[in-house]
Protein backbone atom coordinates (compact mmCIF):
# COMPACT_ATOMS: atom_id res chain seq x y z
CA UNK A 1 0.00 0.00 0.00
CA UNK A 2 1.36 3.44 -1.10
CA UNK A 3 2.17 6.03 1.50
CA UNK A 4 -1.09 7.61 0.79
CA UNK A 5 -3.12 5.03 1.15
CA UNK A 6 -1.57 4.43 4.79
CA UNK A 7 -2.40 8.21 5.08
CA UNK A 8 -5.81 7.87 4.24
CA UNK A 9 -6.79 4.61 6.51
CA UNK A 10 -5.29 6.52 9.25
CA UNK A 11 -7.60 9.62 9.16
CA UNK A 12 -10.65 7.07 8.24
CA UNK A 13 -9.36 5.74 11.48
CA UNK A 14 -8.79 8.92 13.56
CA UNK A 15 -12.52 10.01 12.33
CA UNK A 16 -13.92 6.34 14.21
CA UNK A 17 -11.65 6.88 17.58
CA UNK A 18 -13.07 10.89 17.40
CA UNK A 19 -16.97 9.60 17.22
CA UNK A 20 -16.16 6.72 19.89
CA UNK A 21 -14.55 9.54 22.05
CA UNK A 22 -17.40 11.68 21.22
CA UNK A 23 -19.90 9.34 22.20
CA UNK A 24 -17.99 8.13 24.95
CA UNK A 25 -17.90 12.27 26.07
CA UNK A 26 -21.72 12.37 25.52
CA UNK A 27 -22.12 9.56 27.57
CA UNK A 28 -19.93 10.23 30.52
CA UNK A 29 -21.59 13.91 30.50
CA UNK A 30 -24.90 12.06 30.43
CA UNK A 31 -24.02 9.93 33.46
CA UNK A 32 -22.28 12.91 35.17
CA UNK A 33 -25.89 14.57 34.93
CA UNK A 34 -27.79 11.80 36.02
CA UNK A 35 -25.15 11.33 38.88
CA UNK A 36 -25.51 14.90 40.02
CA UNK A 37 -29.47 14.38 39.94
CA UNK A 38 -29.41 11.50 41.87
CA UNK A 39 -27.26 12.91 44.53
CA UNK A 40 -29.14 16.23 44.81
CA UNK A 41 -32.19 13.42 45.14
CA UNK A 42 -29.90 11.32 47.72
CA UNK A 43 -29.17 14.89 49.71
CA UNK A 44 -33.33 15.80 49.94
CA UNK A 45 -33.72 12.38 50.81
CA UNK A 46 -31.24 12.65 53.57
CA UNK A 47 -32.60 16.03 54.65
CA UNK A 48 -35.97 14.57 54.50
CA UNK A 49 -34.51 11.50 56.56
CA UNK A 50 -33.14 14.01 59.32
CA UNK A 51 -36.25 15.72 59.53
CA UNK A 52 -38.59 12.72 59.89
CA UNK A 53 -36.21 11.77 62.44
CA UNK A 54 -36.38 14.83 64.55
CA UNK A 55 -39.62 14.75 64.14
CA UNK A 56 -40.09 11.01 64.99
CA UNK A 57 -37.86 12.28 68.44
CA UNK A 58 -40.03 14.97 68.84
CA UNK A 59 -42.70 13.00 68.65
CA UNK A 60 -41.37 10.59 71.72
CA UNK A 61 -40.57 13.00 73.81
CA UNK A 62 -43.89 14.57 73.50
CA UNK A 63 -45.39 11.17 74.14
CA UNK A 64 -43.19 10.50 77.36
CA UNK A 65 -43.88 13.96 78.46
CA UNK A 66 -47.72 13.58 78.04
CA UNK A 67 -47.21 10.28 80.07
CA UNK A 68 -45.42 12.34 82.55
CA UNK A 69 -48.17 14.66 82.92
CA UNK A 70 -50.03 11.56 83.38
CA UNK A 71 -48.20 10.31 86.47
CA UNK A 72 -48.08 13.60 88.13
CA UNK A 73 -49.86 13.84 91.40
CA UNK A 74 -49.46 15.78 94.82
CA UNK A 75 -46.37 13.72 95.15
CA UNK A 76 -44.55 15.38 92.46
CA UNK A 77 -46.36 18.33 91.42
CA UNK A 78 -48.22 21.03 92.83
CA UNK A 79 -51.26 19.44 91.67
CA UNK A 80 -53.94 18.86 94.84
CA UNK A 81 -54.53 15.85 96.44
CA UNK A 82 -58.27 15.85 95.16
CA UNK A 83 -56.97 14.93 91.29
CA UNK A 84 -55.01 11.53 92.65
CA UNK A 85 -58.40 10.19 91.91
CA UNK A 86 -58.24 6.63 93.85
CA UNK A 87 -55.11 6.14 93.54
CA UNK A 88 -53.19 6.09 96.48
CA UNK A 89 -50.65 8.63 97.36
CA UNK A 90 -47.61 9.07 100.15
CA UNK A 91 -46.98 13.18 100.04
CA UNK A 92 -45.01 12.80 103.19
CA UNK A 93 -41.15 12.18 103.40
CA UNK A 94 -41.33 9.19 106.01
CA UNK A 95 -39.79 6.07 104.80
CA UNK A 96 -42.35 2.96 104.79
CA UNK A 97 -41.81 0.85 107.66
CA UNK A 98 -42.89 -3.03 108.44
CA UNK A 99 -45.14 -1.98 111.44
CA UNK A 100 -48.77 -2.61 111.04
CA UNK A 101 -51.49 0.05 110.28
CA UNK A 102 -53.46 1.05 113.55
CA UNK A 103 -52.60 2.46 116.55
CA UNK A 104 -49.08 1.81 118.10
CA UNK A 105 -48.13 0.44 121.78
CA UNK A 106 -47.42 3.00 123.59
CA UNK A 107 -49.68 5.45 122.08
CA UNK A 108 -52.41 6.79 124.57
CA UNK A 109 -56.25 6.39 123.69
CA UNK A 110 -58.59 8.82 123.64
CA UNK A 111 -61.77 6.69 124.85
CA UNK A 112 -63.73 8.26 127.46
CA UNK A 113 -63.83 6.64 131.06
CA UNK A 114 -66.13 7.14 134.17
CA UNK A 115 -63.28 9.38 135.68
CA UNK A 116 -63.84 11.42 132.63
CA UNK A 117 -67.24 12.01 133.02
CA UNK A 118 -67.53 12.31 136.49
CA UNK A 119 -64.84 15.00 136.13
CA UNK A 120 -67.37 16.80 133.98
CA UNK A 121 -70.04 16.72 136.32
CA UNK A 122 -68.21 17.96 139.49
CA UNK A 123 -67.11 20.61 137.07
CA UNK A 124 -70.56 21.27 136.51
CA UNK A 125 -70.03 21.01 132.55
CA UNK A 126 -73.12 18.56 131.51
CA UNK A 127 -76.41 20.12 131.86
CA UNK A 128 -78.50 17.12 133.07
CA UNK A 129 -77.55 13.75 134.19
CA UNK A 130 -80.18 11.24 134.47
CA UNK A 131 -79.84 8.01 136.85
CA UNK A 132 -81.04 4.82 136.19
CA UNK A 133 -80.70 1.56 138.13
CA UNK A 134 -80.94 -1.61 136.17
CA UNK A 135 -81.69 -5.16 137.04
CA UNK A 136 -82.11 -4.57 140.71
CA UNK A 137 -83.49 -7.16 143.07
CA UNK A 138 -83.72 -8.39 146.70
CA UNK A 139 -80.90 -10.90 145.70
CA UNK A 140 -78.22 -8.35 144.02
CA UNK A 141 -78.98 -5.08 145.92
CA UNK A 142 -76.30 -5.85 148.41
CA UNK A 143 -73.69 -6.41 145.61
CA UNK A 144 -71.53 -3.33 144.48
CA UNK A 145 -73.12 -2.01 141.19
CA UNK A 146 -71.18 -1.17 137.88
CA UNK A 147 -71.69 2.07 136.77
CA UNK A 148 -71.50 2.80 133.39
CA UNK A 149 -72.20 6.32 132.37
CA UNK A 150 -73.70 7.12 128.49
CA UNK A 151 -72.79 10.32 126.94
CA UNK A 152 -75.53 11.36 124.71
CA UNK A 153 -76.99 15.10 123.33
CA UNK A 154 -80.36 16.38 122.76
CA UNK A 155 -81.93 18.81 120.46
CA UNK A 156 -84.90 20.79 122.35
CA UNK A 157 -87.67 22.95 120.89
CA UNK A 158 -87.21 26.37 123.36
CA UNK A 159 -89.62 29.29 123.33
CA UNK A 160 -89.23 32.24 124.99
CA UNK A 161 -92.26 34.49 124.98
CA UNK A 162 -91.27 37.87 125.56
CA UNK A 163 -93.47 40.61 127.25
CA UNK A 164 -92.93 44.19 126.55
CA UNK A 165 -94.12 47.07 128.23
CA UNK A 166 -94.36 49.87 125.68
CA UNK A 167 -93.07 53.71 127.78
CA UNK A 168 -96.36 55.02 125.70
CA UNK A 169 -99.70 53.71 124.38
CA UNK A 170 -99.49 52.07 120.87
CA UNK A 171 -101.05 50.54 118.56
CA UNK A 172 -100.81 46.71 119.08
CA UNK A 173 -100.13 44.19 116.02
CA UNK A 174 -98.82 40.56 115.51
CA UNK A 175 -95.09 40.81 115.97
CA UNK A 176 -93.30 37.94 113.62
CA UNK A 177 -91.75 35.28 115.60
CA UNK A 178 -87.71 35.65 115.58
CA UNK A 179 -85.19 33.24 116.25
CA UNK A 180 -82.71 32.71 118.73
CA UNK A 181 -78.60 32.36 118.86
CA UNK A 182 -78.33 28.92 119.73
CA UNK A 183 -80.10 27.92 116.27
CA UNK A 184 -78.38 30.43 114.46
CA UNK A 185 -74.95 29.33 116.20
CA UNK A 186 -75.54 25.83 114.67
CA UNK A 187 -76.50 27.34 111.30
CA UNK A 188 -73.45 29.13 111.16
CA UNK A 189 -71.24 26.24 112.08
CA UNK A 190 -72.36 23.88 109.69
CA UNK A 191 -72.36 26.34 106.96
CA UNK A 192 -69.00 26.79 107.81
CA UNK A 193 -68.46 23.17 108.15
CA UNK A 194 -68.94 22.64 104.00
CA UNK A 195 -73.04 21.44 105.08
CA UNK A 196 -74.94 23.00 101.98
CA UNK A 197 -78.12 25.05 102.63
CA UNK A 198 -80.18 22.69 101.42
CA UNK A 199 -78.43 20.09 104.17
CA UNK A 200 -78.89 22.23 106.62
CA UNK A 201 -82.40 23.27 106.26
CA UNK A 202 -82.90 19.17 105.97
CA UNK A 203 -81.09 18.54 109.61
CA UNK A 204 -83.30 21.40 110.99
CA UNK A 205 -86.39 20.17 109.74
CA UNK A 206 -85.64 16.58 110.36
CA UNK A 207 -83.69 17.43 114.25
CA UNK A 208 -87.33 19.28 115.34
CA UNK A 209 -89.46 16.66 114.75
CA UNK A 210 -90.68 18.10 110.99
CA UNK A 211 -91.72 21.76 113.01
CA UNK A 212 -88.87 24.21 112.09
CA UNK A 213 -88.56 24.76 107.95
CA UNK A 214 -86.18 27.81 107.74
CA UNK A 215 -85.69 29.58 104.45
CA UNK A 216 -82.10 30.05 103.10
CA UNK A 217 -83.12 33.62 102.76
CA UNK A 218 -83.39 33.52 106.61
CA UNK A 219 -79.86 31.36 106.72
CA UNK A 220 -78.36 34.19 104.83
CA UNK A 221 -79.82 36.93 107.12
CA UNK A 222 -77.88 35.26 109.68
CA UNK A 223 -74.67 34.80 108.27
CA UNK A 224 -74.77 38.33 107.64
CA UNK A 225 -75.34 39.47 110.50
CA UNK A 226 -72.64 37.46 112.06
CA UNK A 227 -70.32 38.92 109.29
CA UNK A 228 -71.41 42.41 110.32
CA UNK A 229 -71.01 41.90 114.06
CA UNK A 230 -67.29 40.44 113.31
CA UNK A 231 -65.98 42.77 110.63
CA UNK A 232 -65.54 45.60 112.95
CA UNK A 233 -64.39 43.78 115.99
CA UNK A 234 -62.87 40.07 115.72
CA UNK A 235 -62.04 40.40 112.41
CA UNK A 236 -59.83 43.41 112.58
CA UNK A 237 -58.37 42.38 116.24
CA UNK A 238 -57.00 39.19 113.80
CA UNK A 239 -55.30 41.82 111.38
CA UNK A 240 -53.46 44.06 114.11
CA UNK A 241 -52.06 40.71 115.40
CA UNK A 242 -50.80 39.28 112.33
CA UNK A 243 -49.57 42.68 111.54
CA UNK A 244 -46.97 42.45 114.65
CA UNK A 245 -45.96 38.58 113.67
CA UNK A 246 -42.61 38.01 112.74
CA UNK A 247 -43.38 35.69 109.68
CA UNK A 248 -47.11 35.05 107.62
CA UNK A 249 -47.48 32.05 105.78
CA UNK A 250 -49.84 33.61 102.17
CA UNK A 251 -51.71 31.84 99.89
CA UNK A 252 -54.10 32.12 97.34
CA UNK A 253 -57.17 29.64 95.98
CA UNK A 254 -59.35 30.02 92.52
CA UNK A 255 -63.06 30.02 93.73
CA UNK A 256 -66.15 30.25 91.42
CA UNK A 257 -68.86 33.20 92.37
CA UNK A 258 -71.85 33.17 89.89
CA UNK A 259 -69.77 31.14 87.35
CA UNK A 260 -66.60 33.84 87.26
CA UNK A 261 -63.11 32.71 88.83
CA UNK A 262 -62.25 35.11 92.41
CA UNK A 263 -59.50 34.52 95.13
CA UNK A 264 -59.33 33.79 98.00
CA UNK A 265 -56.61 34.55 99.57
CA UNK A 266 -54.89 33.49 102.81
CA UNK A 267 -52.44 35.23 105.39
CA UNK A 268 -51.98 33.15 108.59
CA UNK A 269 -49.35 32.03 111.52
CA UNK A 270 -50.06 29.26 113.83
CA UNK A 271 -52.61 31.84 116.40
CA UNK A 272 -54.32 33.74 113.35
CA UNK A 273 -55.94 33.58 110.01
CA UNK A 274 -56.93 36.01 107.76
CA UNK A 275 -58.98 35.44 104.49
CA UNK A 276 -60.66 37.68 101.89
CA UNK A 277 -61.89 37.45 98.31
CA UNK A 278 -60.36 39.01 95.17
CA UNK A 279 -61.79 39.83 91.61
CA UNK A 280 -58.50 38.80 90.23
CA UNK A 281 -54.64 37.55 91.81
CA UNK A 282 -53.26 40.72 90.84
CA UNK A 283 -50.99 43.02 93.02
CA UNK A 284 -53.12 45.59 92.20
CA UNK A 285 -56.20 43.59 93.97
CA UNK A 286 -53.92 42.89 96.67
CA UNK A 287 -53.28 46.46 97.76
CA UNK A 288 -56.36 47.18 97.32
CA UNK A 289 -57.31 45.47 100.69
CA UNK A 290 -53.56 46.72 101.75
CA UNK A 291 -52.53 45.04 104.38
CA UNK A 292 -49.72 42.59 102.63
CA UNK A 293 -48.39 46.66 102.06
CA UNK A 294 -48.15 47.67 106.00
CA UNK A 295 -46.19 44.08 106.76
CA UNK A 296 -42.65 44.48 107.54
CA UNK A 297 -41.86 40.99 108.70
CA UNK A 298 -40.87 38.03 106.50
CA UNK A 299 -43.49 36.42 103.82
CA UNK A 300 -43.24 32.28 103.53
CA UNK A 301 -45.18 31.63 100.00
CA UNK A 302 -45.40 28.87 97.20
CA UNK A 303 -43.10 30.90 94.43
CA UNK A 304 -45.66 33.46 93.48
CA UNK A 305 -42.72 35.92 92.53
CA UNK A 306 -45.64 38.91 92.81
CA UNK A 307 -45.15 38.54 96.66
CA UNK A 308 -41.20 39.49 96.83
CA UNK A 309 -42.89 43.06 96.43
CA UNK A 310 -44.32 42.95 100.26
CA UNK A 311 -42.11 42.28 103.62
CA UNK A 312 -38.94 42.81 104.90
CA UNK A 313 -37.69 38.91 103.22
CA UNK A 314 -39.59 36.04 101.30
CA UNK A 315 -39.11 32.29 102.45
CA UNK A 316 -40.13 29.62 100.18
CA UNK A 317 -41.85 26.77 100.47
CA UNK A 318 -39.63 23.15 100.39
CA UNK A 319 -42.58 20.84 100.39
CA UNK A 320 -43.28 21.80 96.97
CA UNK A 321 -40.03 21.52 96.36
CA UNK A 322 -39.46 17.98 97.54
CA UNK A 323 -42.53 17.19 95.17
CA UNK A 324 -40.71 18.80 92.15
CA UNK A 325 -37.39 16.90 92.85
CA UNK A 326 -39.21 13.74 93.35
CA UNK A 327 -41.12 14.37 89.52
CA UNK A 328 -37.28 14.59 88.03
CA UNK A 329 -36.56 11.23 89.79
CA UNK A 330 -39.28 9.55 88.22
CA UNK A 331 -39.53 10.60 84.75
CA UNK A 332 -35.04 11.27 84.26
CA UNK A 333 -33.77 8.93 86.48
CA UNK A 334 -30.96 11.66 87.21
CA UNK A 335 -29.23 11.29 90.63
CA UNK A 336 -28.97 14.87 91.60
CA UNK A 337 -32.80 15.35 92.38
CA UNK A 338 -32.42 12.31 95.04
CA UNK A 339 -29.16 13.93 96.88
CA UNK A 340 -30.86 17.29 96.93
CA UNK A 341 -34.16 16.14 98.13
CA UNK A 342 -31.85 14.19 100.75
CA UNK A 343 -29.86 17.26 101.87
CA UNK A 344 -32.72 19.37 102.30
CA UNK A 345 -34.29 17.15 104.50
CA UNK A 346 -31.28 16.12 106.39
CA UNK A 347 -31.11 20.15 107.03
CA UNK A 348 -34.84 20.08 108.00
CA UNK A 349 -33.53 17.30 110.26
CA UNK A 350 -30.69 18.68 111.74
CA UNK A 351 -33.40 21.79 112.53
CA UNK A 352 -35.35 19.73 114.37
CA UNK A 353 -32.87 18.84 117.01
CA UNK A 354 -31.25 21.27 117.61
CA UNK A 355 -34.36 23.14 118.37
CA UNK A 356 -35.41 19.96 120.83
CA UNK A 357 -32.06 20.70 122.50
CA UNK A 358 -32.91 24.56 123.39
CA UNK A 359 -30.68 25.81 120.08
CA UNK A 360 -32.10 28.22 118.27
CA UNK A 361 -29.77 28.99 115.60
CA UNK A 362 -26.83 27.67 113.27
CA UNK A 363 -23.56 28.56 113.35
CA UNK A 364 -22.53 30.65 110.12
CA UNK A 365 -20.10 28.02 109.30
CA UNK A 366 -22.30 25.44 109.07
CA UNK A 367 -25.07 27.57 107.29
CA UNK A 368 -22.02 28.32 104.62
CA UNK A 369 -21.19 24.43 104.06
CA UNK A 370 -24.34 23.73 103.95
CA UNK A 371 -25.21 26.05 101.70
CA UNK A 372 -22.11 25.40 99.31
CA UNK A 373 -23.23 21.70 99.00
CA UNK A 374 -26.70 23.09 97.71
CA UNK A 375 -25.20 24.73 95.47
CA UNK A 376 -22.67 22.11 94.29
CA UNK A 377 -25.71 19.79 93.48
CA UNK A 378 -27.51 22.00 91.24
CA UNK A 379 -24.19 22.52 89.58
CA UNK A 380 -23.92 18.92 88.73
CA UNK A 381 -27.64 19.00 87.92
CA UNK A 382 -26.69 21.11 84.83
CA UNK A 383 -24.12 18.57 83.38
CA UNK A 384 -25.93 15.84 84.01
CA UNK A 385 -29.06 17.20 82.61
CA UNK A 386 -26.53 17.58 79.10
CA UNK A 387 -25.76 13.98 79.01
CA UNK A 388 -28.83 12.69 77.79
CA UNK A 389 -31.10 16.34 76.93
CA UNK A 390 -31.75 14.75 73.81
CA UNK A 391 -33.92 12.05 74.99
CA UNK A 392 -35.38 14.01 78.13
CA UNK A 393 -39.12 15.03 77.69
CA UNK A 394 -38.17 16.47 81.29
CA UNK A 395 -35.76 18.50 80.17
CA UNK A 396 -38.06 22.29 80.32
CA UNK A 397 -38.90 21.66 83.61
CA UNK A 398 -35.99 20.14 84.77
CA UNK A 399 -33.49 23.29 83.52
CA UNK A 400 -36.47 25.80 85.07
CA UNK A 401 -36.45 23.89 88.39
CA UNK A 402 -32.62 24.02 88.40
CA UNK A 403 -32.15 27.91 87.95
CA UNK A 404 -35.32 28.65 90.49
CA UNK A 405 -33.33 26.68 92.73
CA UNK A 406 -30.03 28.73 92.31
CA UNK A 407 -31.62 32.25 91.69
CA UNK A 408 -33.71 31.76 94.99
CA UNK A 409 -31.36 29.65 97.14
CA UNK A 410 -31.07 32.29 99.98
CA UNK A 411 -35.18 32.20 100.12
CA UNK A 412 -35.09 28.13 100.17
CA UNK A 413 -32.47 28.18 102.80
CA UNK A 414 -34.14 30.91 105.21
CA UNK A 415 -35.39 28.14 107.19
CA UNK A 416 -32.30 27.01 108.03
CA UNK A 417 -30.40 30.27 108.46
CA UNK A 418 -33.65 31.84 111.35
CA UNK A 419 -35.17 29.18 112.79
CA UNK A 420 -38.79 31.04 113.28
CA UNK A 421 -39.15 30.64 109.73
CA UNK A 422 -40.59 27.52 108.56
CA UNK A 423 -39.48 24.83 106.20
CA UNK A 424 -42.57 24.64 104.62
CA UNK A 425 -46.19 26.82 103.07
CA UNK A 426 -48.40 24.06 104.76
CA UNK A 427 -49.77 26.50 107.48
CA UNK A 428 -51.33 28.57 104.58
CA UNK A 429 -52.19 25.45 102.90
CA UNK A 430 -53.73 23.88 105.64
CA UNK A 431 -56.03 27.06 106.17
CA UNK A 432 -57.02 27.33 102.53
CA UNK A 433 -58.36 23.85 102.82
CA UNK A 434 -62.10 24.14 103.80
CA UNK A 435 -62.85 26.87 100.92
CA UNK A 436 -61.60 23.70 98.62
CA UNK A 437 -64.23 21.34 100.39
CA UNK A 438 -67.11 24.46 100.43
CA UNK A 439 -67.02 24.27 96.84
CA UNK A 440 -67.73 21.03 96.19
CA UNK A 441 -71.07 21.36 98.64
CA UNK A 442 -72.14 24.88 96.63
CA UNK A 443 -70.76 27.94 94.56
CA UNK A 444 -71.39 31.06 95.73
CA UNK A 445 -73.85 33.52 94.57
CA UNK A 446 -72.01 36.72 94.76
CA UNK A 447 -69.29 38.15 96.08
CA UNK A 448 -71.10 39.57 99.03
CA UNK A 449 -71.83 36.24 100.14
CA UNK A 450 -67.71 35.14 99.83
CA UNK A 451 -66.58 37.53 101.67
CA UNK A 452 -69.49 36.80 104.38
CA UNK A 453 -68.08 33.28 104.12
CA UNK A 454 -64.28 35.05 104.14
CA UNK A 455 -64.60 36.87 107.64
CA UNK A 456 -66.27 34.22 109.44
CA UNK A 457 -63.97 32.00 108.44
CA UNK A 458 -60.72 33.86 109.53
CA UNK A 459 -62.23 34.12 113.42
CA UNK A 460 -63.64 30.71 113.28
CA UNK A 461 -59.99 29.66 112.76
CA UNK A 462 -58.58 31.66 115.02
CA UNK A 463 -60.55 30.85 117.45
CA UNK A 464 -59.69 26.43 117.04
CA UNK A 465 -55.94 27.89 116.96
CA UNK A 466 -56.51 29.45 120.40
CA UNK A 467 -58.91 26.90 121.51
CA UNK A 468 -61.61 28.79 121.99
CA UNK A 469 -64.80 26.66 121.57
CA UNK A 470 -66.05 28.28 118.32
CA UNK A 471 -69.90 27.52 119.35
CA UNK A 472 -69.78 29.71 122.71
CA UNK A 473 -67.70 32.14 120.77
CA UNK A 474 -70.41 32.66 118.12
CA UNK A 475 -73.03 32.42 120.59
CA UNK A 476 -71.32 34.60 123.14
CA UNK A 477 -70.58 37.34 119.39
CA UNK A 478 -74.42 37.24 118.95
CA UNK A 479 -75.31 38.35 122.50
CA UNK A 480 -73.01 41.41 121.38
CA UNK A 481 -69.53 39.84 123.47
CA UNK A 482 -66.66 39.43 120.80
CA UNK A 483 -64.26 36.61 122.74
CA UNK A 484 -61.04 38.13 121.08
CA UNK A 485 -60.82 41.87 122.24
Amino acid sequence: MTTKGYMNDFYRQFEKLNEKLDKANNTISSLTFTISLQTDEIKELRQLLEKSNKEKQELVLEIERLKNNNKKDSSNSSKPSSTNGFKKVVTNNRTKSNKKKGAQPKHEGKTLTNKDIENLIDEGQIDEVITIEENKNEFNQFFKPIIRYEYDVEIKQIVTKHIIYPNKPTNISNYPVIYGNNIKTIECLLNQKYMSLDGIQSFIYDSTNNKILTSKGSFYSWNKDIYNKLLDTEYKYIQTQLLNSLVLNVDESPIKISGKQYYLHNISNGTHTLQYVTRHRSQDDIDEFGFLKKFKGIIVHDHYKMYYNYGTDNAECNVHVLRYLNAVTQFTNHTWSKKLKELLLEMKELKEEYQSNGIDRISNNEYVDFRNRYLEILSNAKEERKKDISKNSYKKEEINLINRLIKYCDNHLLFLRKFFVPFSNNRAESDLRGIKIKQKTGKFRSEEGANIYAVIKSCLSTYIKNNINIFNAIFSLLNGKPILI
